[in-house]
């Protein structure tokens, strides 16, 4: 009688352990695929040229060479990314450089960018900065 309880307790933990398990879908599995999968290899910054008033945002991406990556753009801090250009990056090391434009008087403009995914590598996004205008 005692070992009928103690394998009916090893059985109901057994299963409350396996059911977030069966519980799953097959999409959550695919999205857990894609996080197993590295980040690209790379930087992306911006930078004022001199003292000119114009800007560029430039960097380096490894693992994504002579292809197009994508440079978004937010006009304040709740708005949402947009798309501002595309830029291809050099066949040999895999580098950038595009000019960015700063936002009206009294505006901040945010810049990021979005390397897409590969079969190798997971999407990738980098920072390149905030331009504040007075």
């Amino acid at each position: 009688m005692r070992i009928t309880r103690i394998i009916a307790t090893v059985v109901a933990f057994a299963l409350v352990a396996l059911a977030p398990l069966a519980l799953t879908s097959g999409a959550s599995a695919a999205d857990a695929g894609e996080r197993a999968k590295p980040k690209h290899i790379g930087f992306a910054t911006g930078k004022e040229i001199r003292n000119t008033n114009r800007f560029i945002a430039y960097g380096k991406w490894t693992t994504y060479k002579g292809k197009k990556i994508t440079v978004q753009r937010r006009a304040c801090g709740a708005c949402q990314w947009k798309f501002y250009k595309k830029v291809r990056t050099t066949a040999s090391k895999g580098k950038f450089r595009t000019r960015i434009a700063p936002g009206g008087r009294g505006s901040k403009v945010c810049y990021r960018v979005v390397v897409p995914g590969n079969s190798r590598y997971r999407l990738t996004k980098a920072n390149v900065g905030c331009i504040t205008t007075s």
